[in-house]
C-alpha cells in the first residue's frame, strides 16, 4: 500500500493543478462518499458527515461550500448513501442531490464496494452583477435570476483493510449532461442566460495506518486525492497523526494552490455520551498568486458514527455444581 501511494505521488507530481467542476475540501479524507459511491457504507454502521468551507476568505463573493452525507450498512453487504452539497461563488449557486447504493463483497482480508449513484443537479445565476458593458445587447448575459436542473450519476469502487487501508477508483457525472436556460430578453429557443456543459470527472483515492509503535498510541494516517476531468488534473497530499485514538493534527498539500494544516478530536474518550463524534477543523495557507489577495480558506467537518444494531452482551452461566 505504501508503495501504491508513493507511485500515484509520482505520476501525478510533475501535472499543473488547477480547480475542476467540482468543489474541493481540503478534509476529503472524510468524505469519501462524496467523490465514491462504493464507500457507502464502509464504516459497518451508520455515520453522518456535514462539511463546511469558506475559501479564499477576504474576496468578495467568495466560494461558500456546504456538504451533508450520510451512509449505513444493512445486511451486511448493502451499502445506502445520500449526499447534498450546496456551493456558492459571486452570483453562481450549485445544488447537488444524489443517492449512493453499493454491493459489499468480501475479498482477501478486506471487503469491496461496487457502488453507483444518481442524482440531480441545479445551477442558477442571479442578476446582482456588475457588468462594464450595456449586458442587454449580449443575451449570453443574464439580466434576470435564471436556473437550469439535469440529471447526473457515477460509479466506483472502494476496497478497504479495517484499520488498514484503502484504495478507491470513480468516475462522476458520467452523463456529461448541459444545463441550459434562456435569457429574459433573448430570442426564442436561445439558451444564452445559461449553457453550461457538465465534464466527466475521476478520481483516485488511497490511505493507510500506520501503528507506530504497534500500540495504537500513534497512529499515522498518509492519504492521497487525485481528481480530473481529463482537462486538468488536481493532486491533494495529506498526513495526519492520531494520538490515543483520541487527538490528531497533521498537514495537507494541494499541489500549485494551497498548504493547509489540520486537527481535530475524537470525543469517544471524552465521555461515553459522545461515542462517535469526531470534530476537525483546517486551515489552507494559498500558494498561488491569489494568496496575495487572500488569508486563506477556513473549513470545520463534523461527523458521528453509531451501530445501527449494538453488539449483543456476553452473559456467561455459571452451574451451582461447579464453584
Amino acid at each position: 500500500m505504501r508503495k501504491f501511494i508513493v507511485s500515484t505521488l509520482i505520476v501525478f507530481a510533475g501535472v499543473s493543478a488547477y480547480s475542476q467542476q467540482d468543489a474541493q475540501f481540503t478534509q476529503n479524507m472524510f468524505n469519501k462518499l462524496g467523490v465514491n459511491p462504493g464507500s457507502a457504507g464502509h464504516n459497518g454502521g451508520i455515520c453522518g458527515t456535514i462539511l463546511t468551507r469558506s475559501q479564499w476568505m477576504g474576496f468578495d463573493g467568495r466560494p461558500q461550500t456546504h456538504l451533508f452525507s450520510a451512509d449505513a450498512l444493512i445486511f451486511n453487504k448493502h451499502g445506502i448513501g445520500l449526499t447534498l452539497f450546496q456551493d456558492k461563488l459571486g452570483i453562481e449557486s450549485n445544488f447537488v442531490g444524489k443517492l449512493a447504493y453499493s454491493y459489499h463483497l468480501m475479498l482477501g482480508p478486506g471487503t469491496l464496494g461496487i457502488g453507483a449513484e444518481v442524482g440531480v443537479i441545479n445551477k442558477s445565476y442571479g442578476d446582482n452583477f456588475v457588468a462594464i458593458d450595456n449586458y442587454l445587447n449580449d443575451p449570453s448575459i443574464p439580466n434576470a435570476s435564471t436556473s437550469a436542473m439535469t440529471f447526473d450519476a457515477g460509479f466506483g469502487l472502494y476496497y478497504h483493510i479495517k484499520d488498514k487501508m484503502y484504495v478507491g477508483i470513480s468516475t462522476l457525472h458520467i452523463p456529461q449532461t448541459e444545463l441550459k436556460d434562456v435569457a429574459a430578453n433573448g430570442p426564442p429557443g436561445s439558451a444564452g442566460a445559461l449553457s453550461y456543459a457538465q465534464s466527466r470527472h475521476y478520481y483516485v483515492m488511497a490511505g493507510y495506518d500506520w501503528d507506530i509503535r504497534k500500540d495504537q498510541m500513534w497512529i499515522l494516517k498518509p492519504s492521497i486525492l487525485a481528481k480530473t476531468d481529463a482537462a486538468s488534473t488536481q493532486l491533494d497530499a495529506n498526513a495526519i497523526i492520531l494520538y490515543n485514538k483520541l487527538v490528531w493534527g497533521g498537514v495537507s498539500y494541494r499541489v500549485q494552490d494551497a498548504v493547509a494544516a489540520l486537527a481535530g478530536v475524537d470525543f469517544t474518550k471524552v465521555s461515553p455520551s459522545l461515542k462517535g463524534l469526531k470534530l476537525g477543523v483546517s486551515y489552507d495557507v494559498t500558494t498561488s498568486a491569489l494568496g496575495d489577495h487572500s488569508s486563506g480558506s477556513l473549513e470545520f467537518m463534523l461527523k458521528y458514527c453509531t451501530n445501527i444494531v449494538s453488539p449483543p452482551t456476553r452473559e456467561v452461566y455459571h452451574s451451582v455444581r461447579f464453584l
